[in-house]
């Protein structure tokens, strides 16, 4: 093994030493935590110090268990006042929202075995419905699934392999719980980003007017080119953010990726678009010289797929580069 490599496994060894001990401490120090996880966090831990980032779970650890039985329990409430319920007090914008979910859960992370279990769609199925109706302004929006699964997938990694599960393999007993934390995480980021969801919507607008204006500053050539082929953010960036990149990398890189979101406060809404920004200049060479349908076809199938972590750490880096520069001084580079 080359120096480097064992140099950086003693430091990840020591920074999840970190986290486990902030994790056990009576009162956990959330800024602390986020510093740690910056650079990433082990598969074990992540579940719970997402929970405690999210803001789910009390940072004090005697209050945890009481607070977490809560919350399930209220959760297990809308299961049966509502889900089980449903077809006593269904509107026709209730009918419209489960037959758009219907079409979405057998699209949601398909090549994971676990995902074509009944009973992970129908635990996804209750999550979304619960949560559309809980929304009734918004209502189910295509792409809720896709964060949904995340979710999932992140708080199931302690208590079961889903990478190797066969679509008749067994499911943690936990499976119940599981579903309950995976809906209140759930509301918490998409609550924190719901105006992303719709293109008219003034927050979406606001981020995309952002990261053209960034990009301008930075790279006057680049933008042009952007201007002179009629391309526009809306065209690629809005999916980047309503899904929060979900389909733009691998599964590995995407958990890497959310770490450094939760790493800061607001992260998904902000540095979500200097993230966005930072992707679009990683290959504005290429771009520079792209037709309009080469470039649209290149930013909506961006090629990470053959991308480490140390790639998504150099992403992050210059993303949080962008965000010290910009977002708290906006004349910067004017």
């Amino acid at each position: 093994m080359a120096q480097e490599e064992k140099k950086d496994l003693s430091l990840n060894s020591k920074r999840n030493q970190q986290i486990l001990k902030e994790l056990n401490t009576e009162d956990c120090d959330l800024n602390k935590l986020r510093e740690l996880i910056w650079h990433g966090v082990d598969d074990k831990n992540r579940s719970i110090v997402w929970k405690l980032l999210i803001g789910y779970l009390p940072t004090n650890l005697s209050r945890r268990e009481l607070l977490l039985n809560i919350k399930r329990t209220e959760y297990f409430h809308y299961c049966t006042q509502i889900y089980d319920a449903r077809s006593e007090h269904q509107t026709e914008k209730h009918i419209i929202d489960l037959r758009q979910i219907n079409d979405d859960i057998p699209r949601t992370q398909n090549e994971i075995p676990i995902f074509k279990t009944q009973e992970i769609q129908e635990m996804l199925r209750r999550i979304l419905y619960i949560w559309a109706i809980r929304h009734p302004v918004s209502g189910y929006v295509q792409g809720i699934n896709d964060l949904c699964s995340i979710f999932l997938l992140v708080f199931l990694y302690p208590l079961c392999d889903f990478n190797i599960l066969c679509e008749n393999g067994p499911l943690p007993i936990e499976l119940k719980n599981i579903e309950a934390d995976v809906y209140w995480c759930l509301s918490n980021v998409v609550d924190s980003i719901l105006d992303y969801f719709f293109p008219s919507s003034t927050g979406i607008q606001v981020a995309l007017m952002k990261i053209e204006d960034i990009l301008f500053r930075i790279d006057q050539q680049l933008m042009q080119h952007f201007r002179d082929e009629e391309i526009e953010m809306i065209h690629f960036s809005f999916r980047w953010l309503n899904c929060m990149f979900i389909r733009e990398f691998p599964l590995n890189l995407l958990l890497r990726l959310w770490d450094g979101f939760l790493s800061i406060g607001e992260g998904f809404r902000v540095l979500s678009v200097y993230v966005a920004v930072s992707l679009i200049l990683k290959w504005k060479e290429i771009l520079r010289k792209a037709s309009f349908n080469d470039m649209l076809t290149f930013l909506q199938n961006l090629p990470t797929n053959m991308w480490h972590e140390r790639d998504v750490e150099e992403l992050l880096s210059q993303a949080y580069i962008y965000f010290s520069w910009f977002n708290n001084s906006p004349n910067h580079l004017k």
